[in-house]
């Protein structure tokens, strides 16, 4: 009775101490929810210091923008392929490490590099090693006699989408593995005594008990994925064209261009497509942790 007390004791003093600081972090969102909702119904511009109610008209005006359908579409294909293709690579290269082999710790050392490396640093390297003129890689190109712009339209999508798979594959890559480390060894044992072969038991024991660790870990980085900015924008700056403009880029230059009206509403539109999707996660993860108990 006592050490129950003591324990009922401790959460409540954990949620004292956390009650300040939650309660600043949730004023703090709303007071950025509601201007940007409130800004959104304006016509604030760089040129219009004082405002006035303009109704839906900024988002009609999103709406009717043939450039922000564009990126909506290049965002959500963008954000699917790299965590399909992520998770696959990260769960394979999760099994192979978990198989062990010589020279395996050296090899996690440099896999994990590239998640280390800031996304706007790691766009201005490649910006420079795929540059046309001082570019190693056009040049390797060149020497073999294959003119070939790595900044076209038909190569620039999956040229931003490899360059996602070479920085973030290592991320969905450290999860997995350390999922498939805290799966018990009895059961690989079980496994063995029944003959069962490696496949056999990656699909009916490996992948039932990491589901919540890829739902968690696809999650994390659809929503990455979904709001990248800095890496795509240095590489092609949302080119050739809109090509590559996801919906980050499109309202940082609606912004840009001073129509803080339009952009606001932008954003308020990008969150009303995306929050829904959460509840819908969290309670995937929350059944399939439940289930695992």
């Amino acid at each position: 009775m006592a050490a129950q007390f003591h324990r009922s004791g401790t959460r409540g003093a954990r949620w004292i101490l956390s009650a300040p600081l939650l309660v600043f972090l949730l004023l703090v969102v709303a007071y950025a929810a509601f201007s940007g909702i409130e800004t959104s119904f304006q016509d604030r511009t760089l040129l219009n210091p004082e405002p006035s109610f303009t109704g839906f008209a900024n988002y009609a005006t999103v709406l009717n923008d043939s450039t922000f359908w564009s990126s909506l579409g290049f965002t959500v294909f963008y954000t699917v392929a790299v965590t399909v293709v992520e998770l696959l690579l990260g769960f394979g290269l999760a099994l192979l490490f978990d198989r062990g082999f010589p020279g395996k710790r050296w090899l996690l050392s440099v896999i994990i590099i590239p998640i280390m490396v800031a996304p706007s640093l790691m766009g201005i390297m490649f910006r420079l090693i795929l540059n046309d003129n001082i570019g190693t890689i056009p040049a390797v190109f060149k020497a073999i006699g294959s003119d070939i712009s790595l900044f076209s339209g038909s190569n620039v999508i999956p040229l931003v989408v490899a360059l996602d798979l070479v920085q973030w594959t290592p991320f969905t890559f450290l999860l997995l593995y350390s999922a498939l480390q805290s799966v018990p060894q009895e059961l690989y044992e079980a496994a063995s005594i029944d003959r069962a072969g490696y496949w056999r038991v990656v699909k009916s024991i490996i992948v039932p008990l990491i589901v919540p660790t890829l739902v968690i870990t696809g999650f994390l980085r659809a929503i990455d994925a979904f709001r990248t900015f800095d890496t795509i924008y240095i590489l092609t700056g949302g080119g050739p064209g809109t090509k590559t403009t996801t919906l980050s880029i499109y309202i940082y230059k609606v912004l840009s261009g001073g129509n803080f009206g339009v952009a606001s509403a932008a954003a308020v539109i990008v969150a009303l497509i995306t929050l829904p999707l959460v509840p819908l996660v969290v309670g995937r993860i929350t059944r399939g942790a439940l289930a695992n108990l």
